[in-house]
């Protein structure tokens, strides 16, 4: 059966959990982010792009409101960022407690097209629930950081074993990850880029009020002035992993390779962000290699 087709689990205990307390915590990460954390309620959740200042992707988060308090998920290799950097947009007399809690939980993704006859309830985007899954109390959020759509399980113990489904290796969920073109800390989420670049358009909210990079964010969007986007690409051939790579159209940078598999369904491709003025054929070197490439609208397999 296509890995496509398939219906996996896969432990996401290696990512940052954090409590947010206190009168303030709202106001906090309203200023750290793109989505519109005020606006959240008692078991809601949504994504957000943590920025710097000058409109610099860092991180997505995932941010669910659990009564007075915040649970704010981060990526693997942005949790011991995220606190430090949280803490110095504290101001005097802010009322915030900020709390790493790693040790306190476990999380698994699920994800793949029969995903409902494993849970007992499918929250909708937005939503935060409360539930039990085989006898073991559970919170459950759909997210957009899995591919193509999934859910986070959250727990005090490991419910993995309690689910009849295979568990997803890395090369497997990077495969998948790639065809669905999902942008990831290190890799598509760095401080080369912003936002919309990304395709981060829904964790952005136009109506917020002043945060980090909003002027720009904005400003960007009025104007139309994003240069370049993340897209698919398909390879003439494989490109070695760790190779460094140059993507040009007539002699001149196209853009940037961030990830690339081989795929199952579509062979050779990639993740790179293209300038918006680029024209194919597309051409990429590496190691005295030059290969072809041609770009796609993400995810792979759509028209």
């Amino acid at each position: 059966m296509s890995i496509r087709k398939s219906t996996f689990i896969r432990s996401l205990s290696h990512f940052g959990f954090f409590r947010i307390r206190g009168k303030d915590a709202a106001a906090l990460l309203h200023h750290l982010t793109t989505n519109d954390i005020n606006s959240m309620q008692p078991g809601t959740s949504l994504e957000a792009v943590l920025l710097t200042n000058k409109a610099r992707c860092m991180d997505i988060l995932t941010i669910a409101r659990r009564g007075n308090e915040f649970l704010v998920i981060t990526s693997p290799n942005r949790r011991d960022m995220f606190l430090p950097h949280a803490r110095s947009y504290i101001v005097f007399r802010q009322d915030v407690q900020i709390e790493n809690i790693n040790d306190q939980i476990h999380c698994i993704g699920i994800f793949g097209p029969d995903v409902a006859a494993h849970l007992p309830a499918t929250p909708e985007i937005g939503q935060l629930v409360a539930t039990t899954l085989n006898n073991v109390a559970v919170e459950i959020l759909p997210t957009q950081r899995l591919p193509h759509g999934g859910y986070f399980i959250l727990s005090c113990n490991n419910v993995a074993e309690t689910l009849s489904l295979p568990a997803c290796d890395n090369e497997t969920y990077n495969i998948l990850r790639v065809e669905a073109g999902l942008p990831v800390a290190g890799l598509e989420i760095t401080e080369a880029h912003n936002p919309w670049e990304a395709n981060l358009d829904g964790m952005i909210s136009l109506h917020k009020g002043c945060y980090n990079g909003q002027e720009i964010v904005a400003r960007l969007h009025t104007y139309q002035k994003v240069k370049q986007h993340l897209k698919g690409l398909r390879l003439s051939d494989a490109i070695p992993s760790n190779a460094q790579t140059t993507l040009q159209s007539n002699g001149k940078s196209a853009g940037e390779i961030t990830s690339t598999v081989t795929s199952p369904e579509f062979g050779n491709i990639a993740l790179a962000y293209v300038r918006n003025d680029a024209t194919e054929p597309l051409k990429v070197l590496f190691d005295n290699t030059e290969i072809s490439a041609t770009v796609v609208n993400l995810p792979f397999g759509t028209s």
